[in-house]
């Protein structure tokens, strides 16, 4: 069994396990405009991205790690699509993927690692990504001249050629082309900050979430409706943050109720699901690092 001990007593917990576990931390956390443990959307509800998540554990651990990147996560979307009629979490496969296979490996986590992981996504991988692409059918993906994720055919020979000219304009893209610098040096971080400030992960999840919509306008947001309203929910995110003070964390807890409310307006279009990916990839480099005390509260 490959995987990493993290318990007392030794237990492991694969490479697919580890991502399971940090999607069902990540989605039942009460995020403001995400699905939680207690909202729902219409069209897709906490059990789709409970399923997902078991799907794409499982597609991890049925790779072996010999197997290349862009197949786990071929096969990581196609099994989400038997369990769920709707894309729920293909940002947070491919953020995933390249991790497990590091720590299928047993190779440490950081930029540099990361990096060589995802410059390895070459020829037939790179198709395997298009096709993942593809068949999950993200929302606002537009039309470009070069390289279209929305035609199967076209991908690059080296991934990366891609994400260079998506990183304007998407998050997860970005994070392929800086060996996830944001997510390592910014997003857990953030969680460890929530963790020292709250003493619980839930908690701990939404101020980091909170925390990174501030920082960068989650590019989700941005697609489905223009940059000028991802920055308007960053400048409430950031409002949040100023809530926040030492003696009474009241204020703070009730703006994001409040941007909460603002983010589910509109059809849930407002949804930053591409925070909620870079939150999950920040839980899973943490898990894999010795960064979080087991079990978490």
């Amino acid at each position: 069994m490959t995987g990493k001990p993290i318990s007392e007593n030794g237990l492991p917990l694969t490479a697919g396990q580890m991502a399971s576990w940090v999607c069902q931390l990540e989605v039942t956390a009460p995020k403001p405009g995400n699905v939680h443990r207690a909202a729902d959307f219409e069209d897709v509800t906490l059990g789709d991205f409970l399923s997902s998540g078991i799907a794409l554990g499982s597609a991890i651990d049925a790779q072996p790690s010999s197997a290349g990147t862009g197949a786990m996560i071929l096969s990581a979307v196609e099994r989400t699509h038997l369990v769920t009629k709707t894309n729920t979490n293909l940002g947070m496969v491919l953020l995933l993927c390249p991790l497990a296979k590091l720590v299928q490996r047993e190779q440490s986590i950081n930029p540099q690692s990361v990096a060589a992981e995802i410059e390895s996504i070459v020829g037939a991988q790179s198709q395997f990504v298009y096709h993942a692409i593809s068949r999950a059918r993200a929302g606002g993906l537009s039309q470009v001249d070069e390289f279209d994720v929305n035609d199967a055919g076209s991908a690059p020979e080296k991934l990366i050629e891609a994400m260079e000219i998506a990183k304007n304009r998407d998050m997860v893209a970005k994070q392929y082309c800086c060996g996830y610098a944001h997510v390592i040096d910014f997003v857990l971080p953030a969680i460890e900050e929530g963790l020292v400030r709250f003493g619980k992960i839930s908690p701990a999840i939404v101020w980091a979430h909170v925390k990174t919509m501030a920082r960068f306008p989650d590019s989700l947001i941005s697609r489905k409706l223009g940059d000028a309203v991802a920055r308007k929910s960053a400048a409430m995110a950031a409002q949040c943050l100023e809530q926040l003070t030492n003696a009474d964390d009241d204020d703070f807890w009730r703006s994001v109720g409040d941007l909460d409310f603002w983010l589910r307006s509109d059809g849930h279009r407002r949804n930053p699901g591409t925070t909620a990916d870079l939150i999950a990839a920040a839980l899973y480099v943490g898990l894999a690092n010795d960064h979080f005390e087991m079990p978490i509260d």
